[in-house]
């Protein structure tokens, strides 16, 4: 494990494997740090991986800038970890939500760096305006320590399943139980910029050439799979698969539906990331 500076500020990243794999980058959802891939870095590294995964600026144990950022900003991050990794091979790009919105733009500043991506639950949209209005209120009572339950009720309804909430309930105390020991004013600072403040990249995606599996949650309200048909349909190269029963987690909520895409993925792209 390292904590790799960058223009974000130090970002914790959880590197397991040698030099010389294959590597895949793995950045997490919102309200989520590295540990949100433990179901998939197993089974990547199984396979004779290496990966990389993040805890992204204002969470986890990368305290972030202090101060609102881009997506950009976050791709740029990105690249800096895999200069300073010392990879030099197109890596694989997994992202869920936040990783999501930051992939495709890894891809356009650095093309070479990209073998292929993985994305769950995204958009390459900007905020639509209903999604504006309850990161608003969500950001605004995110500010006050009295309304950590009714925070914690909008998050776990938004990110997970009914159904995931019933039958394992230990996926959404984790969630919460990490986001409580971070830094309340960071955290805001990050989710504003991530919910309300990024900018879309949907014109731009026929660009990019690498290949990308796009995987959208059935029940997913926060960006639904129409989000994520419109991402693969502006890919030259691309796929979509929707999985039934998830929300917006698929790889927590999901996994054995995730490594089988995962896998099945980095087989396919594999002579390019050597």
């Amino acid at each position: 494990m390292a904590s790799i500076p960058t223009n974000l500020g130090p970002i914790f990243v959880d590197d397991q494997g040698s030099p010389g794999e294959p590597v895949a980058l793995l950045w997490p959802s919102l309200f989520s740090d590295h540990t949100m891939w433990r179901n998939q870095v197993p089974a990547i590294r199984a396979v004779g991986w290496r990966t990389l995964a993040f805890d992204p600026p204002g969470h986890g144990q990368s305290a972030g800038p202090g101060r609102s950022f881009t997506m950009d900003e976050c791709a740029e991050a990105a690249i800096q970890v895999l200069d300073a990794s010392g990879v030099r091979t197109p890596a694989v790009i997994l992202g869920t939500s936040w990783g999501g919105f930051v992939a495709p733009r890894i891809a356009l500043r650095a093309a070479g760096r990209v073998g292929g991506m993985a994305l769950f639950n995204t958009s390459a949209q900007p905020p639509l305006p209903m999604q504006w209005a309850k990161a608003t209120l969500l950001t605004n009572l995110m500010r006050f320590g009295a309304f950590d339950r009714t925070v914690d009720g909008i998050i776990l309804s938004s990110l997970l399943s009914p159904r995931t909430r019933k039958l394992q309930p230990q996926i959404g105390e984790d969630l919460l139980k990490r986001l409580r020991t971070w830094d309340r004013r960071r955290t805001n600072i990050t989710v504003r910029a991530v919910l309300l403040e990024r900018d879309g990249v949907l014109d731009d995606l026929p660009r990019i050439t690498a290949p990308a599996l796009i995987v959208s949650g059935a029940e997913d309200a926060i960006l639904p799979t129409r989000l994520s048909r419109t991402i693969a349909a502006r890919l030259p190269n691309a796929r979509h698969v929707e999985v039934p029963g998830a929300a917006h987690l698929v790889p927590l909520e999901a996994p054995e539906a995730a490594n089988s895409l995962i896998l099945d993925s980095l087989e396919r792209w594999q002579e390019t990331c050597r």
